[in-house]
């Protein structure tokens, strides 16, 4: 795995990563990240409008989260015109009444053809999608396919 976290799996039509992190909070936030660097040249994006995300689930399925996390950066990419560069997980929770997971992310708006988008993702899929935690590497893994 590359330094950076996360890393491209081959996938014949959608796009595959897998992603790591020491802890399930890193684990997302290298999640987000591997997928705005499939969106975009994340290096010429600046991190400038910082907003504060608080996501609230009825399952306490750490894939689940997962899925509902990506799903609401995507729509800042797609709504608010946002490309994000920056994921920084507070905290994550799970307990019998599900899970919470509290951010600050941070990136610029698309405008000015700025950024060059190089796959328009449309979804993140539960199609392979896996979270383990690798007690031998003391990591947590995870992979996920994007609907393309």
């Amino acid at each position: 795995m590359k330094s950076t976290g996360f890393e491209e799996i081959e996938h014949p039509s959608d796009i595959r990563i897998k992603f790591n992190g020491k802890t399930m909070e890193e684990l997302f936030e290298n999640a987000g990240l591997g997928m705005f660097s499939m969106i975009t040249d994340l290096s010429r994006v600046k991190a400038v409008k910082k907003i504060k995300i608080s996501l609230s689930i009825e399952s306490s399925s750490p894939e689940d989260l997962l899925v509902i996390w990506l799903e609401k950066l995507l729509y800042y990419f797609e709504v608010e015109d946002m490309i994000l560069s920056r994921f920084n997980i507070k905290k994550i929770t799970f307990d019998n009444n599900g899970a919470r997971l509290s951010a600050e992310i941070s990136g610029e708006k698309t405008g000015d053809n700025k950024h060059n988008i190089i796959n328009m993702i449309k979804a993140p899929t539960y199609h392979l999608l896996s979270i383990r935690e690798n007690k031998k590497k003391h990591l947590w893994e995870g992979k996920i396919i994007f609907d393309v």
